[in-house]
């Protein structure tokens, strides 16, 4: 990790109305175009705000995230149907602990720019996605919006691309206050 975390005490904002108008779950999802057949691992995945629509639409969801308290909050958030469908596992990013290439597709949603080695991720994901996977990446602009880090911290759409070499841009989406991301092995 680098300078900045999402407080686990602030989780409630991740969820909040604000956010919901600002970065609907549900339009970051249907970009995305996801398969039923997909298992997908969500980076850093806080108290579900992505997870919880995603395993409603794929055969598993891994849900990652460095921090107890947000994984305890996802597991209260969890709809008894989807409970066999998300793993909650807390590990640290850059690391993935999964298996060799048994992900379809990683999300990451405003996580980028916490991982201090860029590099060592896309070894991971590389690891870990299997031939053609994708990797979503939603974060905030290299400039002031109304949530986020500060600036200092961000990366624009060019450096995230750069940063992993090994990927395609599919597709590129902007918005005044984030970015959206499709790339692939």
């Amino acid at each position: 990790m680098k300078g900045h975390r999402f407080p686990a005490d602030a989780r409630k904002r991740l969820s909040n109305e604000e956010r919901r108008r600002m970065q609907p779950a549900e339009d970051i999802i249907a970009r995305m175009v996801l398969m039923p057949e997909e298992v997908v691992a969500d980076l850093g995945c806080g108290t579900g705000y992505v997870t919880i629509p995603m395993a409603a639409r794929v055969t598993k969801v891994y849900a990652i995230d460095a921090q107890k308290a947000m994984l305890e909050a996802l597991a209260e958030d969890l709809p008894h149907e989807l409970k066999d469908k998300v793993v909650p596992i807390q590990s640290e990013l850059p690391r993935i602990p999964l298996e060799d290439r048994s992900i379809d597709r990683a999300v990451a949603v405003n996580v980028v720019h916490e991982v201090g080695d860029l590099a060592a991720l896309e070894s991971e994901l590389r690891r870990c996605l299997r031939p053609g996977g994708r990797f979503t990446i939603v974060d905030f602009p290299k400039r002031e919006t109304s949530l986020g880090p500060p600036v200092s911290e961000r990366l624009s759409e060019e450096e995230v691309i750069s940063n992993f070499p090994f990927f395609r841009k599919l597709k590129e989406w902007n918005y005044p206050e984030f970015y959206q991301l499709e790339l692939s092995l």
